[in-house]
């Protein structure tokens, strides 16, 4: 089902939104980045590199995204707000397989998929 959603375009809820799906790490405060719009992230599955980007490669910044998004919903201390992925790098994950993700080369995430 959630393969069939991906392909067809279907709802992004049933594609992405499966058990595990929204791993997170320890949180970094803003205050470790002095400029928000050049923070470099990476993705590596099984060892491999399989997404690489940084902030600035957004559609839109920050600051853009939480005000168009409170126009919808208030949001509260603690919310988190998903801005999706880079355009290459983008695939589907299986069960079993050894995700590491990192933020200015710090290693935030590093767990199988179950």
């Amino acid at each position: 089902m959630l393969a069939a959603s991906r392909e067809n375009k279907g709802p992004w809820a049933l594609a992405k939104g499966f058990d595990g799906a929204s791993p997170m790490s320890a949180f970094l405060p803003v205050s470790k980045f002095p400029d928000l719009s050049a923070i470099n992230f990476d993705l590596k599955i099984n060892g491999e590199q399989k997404q690489i980007g940084t902030t600035s490669l957004l559609i839109y910044n920050f600051a853009e995204i939480i005000t168009y998004v409170s126009s919808f919903m208030t949001l509260e201390e603690d919310d988190l707000i998903f801005t999706g992925t880079p355009a290459r790098g983008a695939g589907l994950i299986e069960k079993g397989n050894h995700l590491q993700a990192s933020i200015e080369n710090k290693l935030l995430l590093d767990f199988k998929m179950m």
